[in-house]
C-alpha cells in the first residue's frame, strides 16, 4: 500500500535558523548591570526600527501567561523567560523574533515551513548585515564571532529542523540513528529545543558546531542530513505496514474513533491520539486536504494557547479538558477523515 503523502513535506515541518551576537563594548549578559541591559535593549529597538515593524515584548512585565505563549509560538526560548532584563522583538509576520540578553545580547532567528535551509538563512543574515553594519559585534578573526558560551564560538549558527518521525520513533530506528548524528556533531532535542521532550514523534535536529566551518559548510550538512533521514523514515513507515498494516491501522483509527466521540481530553492524550491520526493520513487509513493544516491544528491547541484563545485562563485543568475535546471533536472531522 501506498501512502497518500509522499513529499518530504510530510516529514519535515519547518526550519530554523539562529545567529548568536553579542555587542563588543558591553559585558555579556550574567556580568552586565541593570542599565547596561537596558542599553542593549534600546540600541536593538532603535536598530530594527529602521527595518521593519516589529512588536516589544519587555520579558521582566511580561505575565506568565504571556510568555507562556510566545514560547509556545516557538518565538522565545525557555531561558529567556527566566531573563527579567530581556526582552523580544518579533516581525510583524512572526517569522522573525530577536531575543535580547538571554545567554548572548542577541539570539537571532528565522522560521519557516518547509525544508529551504538557504532562503531561511538569507532572510535573517540580512537582518543580521544591517544591525552589524550599525553596532560593532565583538568578533576575533581567529575564533569568529564571540558568544557566551564556547559551544556558539564561530559562525554563531544554529540551523535545525522540525521533523516528524513516527516510523523511526515506533520502529526503533530513531536510536539507531542517534550515534551517527551524534558524531557528524549534530544533537537531537525535543519540539522546544535543550531540555524539552519529544511529544508526538516530533523531534528537532542541529548543527552543534560552530567552530572552524563556515556558514555554507553547516546549511549543507544540514541539508544532507534532513535528506537522508526523510528516505529512512519513508522506509520506516513502509516496512511498519508491511510488517503489520492491520495492527496499525486499527491503531490510527481508534486514535480517530477517541478523538471524535471523547467527553474529556487531556493534553498529553491529545498530543498521543493526534501522532497516530497523522500517521494514519500518512499511510493512506486517513486523508486530509491540507497536512500541514494538521500541525496549525495541535499548535493552537497548546496549553496557553488553547487557554487564551478559549478564555480559559483561571479556569481549572478538569475544565479545560472538558472544552478541548469539544474543540477537537468539533474541528477535527473537518481536517481528517476515514478513507472508503
Amino acid at each position: 500500500m501506498a501512502w497518500q503523502y509522499k513529499d518530504d513535506e510530510s516529514i519535515v515541518i519547518s526550519v530554523r535558523i539562529r545567529l548568536a551576537r553579542n555587542f563588543c563594548a558591553y559585558p555579556f549578559p550574567q556580568k552586565m548591570d541593570d542599565k547596561q541591559a537596558a542599553d542593549i535593549v534600546y540600541l536593538v529597538e532603535q536598530g530594527l526600527n529602521r527595518m521593519d515593524r516589529f512588536e516589544k515584548y519587555d520579558i521582566g512585565k511580561l505575565s506568565k501567561e504571556d510568555a507562556t505563549l510566545l514560547q509556545e509560538q516557538y518565538l522565545i526560548s525557555p531561558a529567556l523567560i527566566k531573563s527579567k532584563r530581556g526582552a523580544a522583538f518579533v516581525s510583524w509576520d512572526g517569522t522573525v523574533s530577536v531575543m535580547v540578553n538571554e545567554e548572548d545580547h542577541l539570539r537571532e532567528q528565522y522560521i519557516c515551513k518547509g525544508c529551504d535551509f538557504f532562503k531561511a538563512y538569507e532572510r535573517i543574515s540580512a537582518l543580521d548585515d544591517v544591525l552589524g553594519s550599525m553596532y560593532d559585534f565583538a568578533f576575533d578573526d581567529r575564533l569568529g564571532y564571540l558568544t557566551a558560551c564556547p559551544s556558539n564560538l564561530g559562525t554563531g549558527l544554529r540551523a535545525s529542523v522540525m521533523m516528524f518521525l513516527p516510523g523511526l520513533a515506533l520502529g526503533g530506528g530513531l536510536k539507531t540513528i542517534l550515534p551517527t548524528l551524534k558524531a557528524d556533531g549534530l544533537t537531537v532535542r525535543g519540539a522546544f529545543g535543550e531540555g524539552t521532550m519529544a511529544d508526538g514523534y516530533v523531534y528537532q535536529i542541529s548543527n552543534e558546531r560552530t567552530l572552524g566551518v563556515s556558514e555554507t559548510d553547516i546549511l549543507k550538512m544540514m541539508r544532507a542530513t534532513t535528506e537522508k533521514i526523510c528516505q529512512l523514515e519513508k522506509q520506516a513507515r513502509a516496512e511498519m505496514l508491511a510488517a503489520d498494516s492491520l495492527e496499525t491501522k486499527d491503531r490510527c483509527l481508534r486514535a480517530y474513533g477517541v478523538l471524535t466521540h471523547c467527553a474529556v481530553l487531556t493534553m498529553k492524550e491529545f498530543f498521543a491520539k493526534m501522532a497516530d491520526i497523522k500517521l494514519g493520513v500518512l499511510l493512506g487509513f486517513l486523508e486530509t486536504d491540507d497536512f500541514t493544516e494538521i500541525h496549525d491544528f495541535i499548535d493552537g491547541l497548546r496549553p496557553m494557547s488553547f487557554r487564551v484563545s478559549n478564555g480559559l485562563q483561571g479556569a481549572s485543568e478538569k475544565e479545560c479538558d472538558v472544552v478541548r475535546a469539544e474543540t477537537v471533536r468539533k474541528v477535527l472531522p473537518e481536517l481528517v477523515r476515514v478513507c472508503d
